[in-house]
């Protein structure tokens, strides 16, 4: 994906699919990122590998054998992408694995109002987000 493409770009939703087995709290899969002009799907890849591709989102799926769920949502407001609807991108970088240098482990999304660092931790998505004051 060439990054360089998203940024400037005004960011109008977030949507997250959620996947749910049985009682258990709800656990954030994946993002999609509703930018002016594209929707990138922000997600950890089966080799563990954060990827960042043009993505639109799905339907939501139930999984009845093994008592799960996949819930394509609005993505609630402990999203830390939601807190900079409205705002630009201003950059997005990433970062690469030092073992393995072609295999991108982390992405830096920049907006005017703060940082979203998504990260590929033991195979799951984890989103961190900073504000600016």
């Amino acid at each position: 994906m060439d990054l360089p493409s998203l940024e400037h770009q005004r960011l109008v939703a977030v949507t997250a699919a959620l996947f749910t087995h049985e009682s258990d709290a709800p656990e954030l899969q994946h993002v999609w990122l509703h930018l002016e002009a594209i929707i990138v799907l922000v997600y950890v890849a089966s080799d563990w590998a954060l990827r960042i591709t043009p993505s639109e989102p799905g339907d939501s799926y139930a999984m009845e054998g093994l008592g799960s769920r996949v819930d394509i949502v609005p993505a609630p407001a402990a999203v830390p992408f939601v807190r900079h609807i409205g705002e630009r991108l201003v950059r997005v970088t990433e970062e690469f694995d030092t073992v393995d240098p072609v295999q991108c482990v982390e992405a830096e999304f920049v907006f005017d109002g703060g940082v979203v660092v998504a990260r590929s931790f033991g195979g799951d998505l984890h989103l961190v987000g900073t504000y600016a004051r």
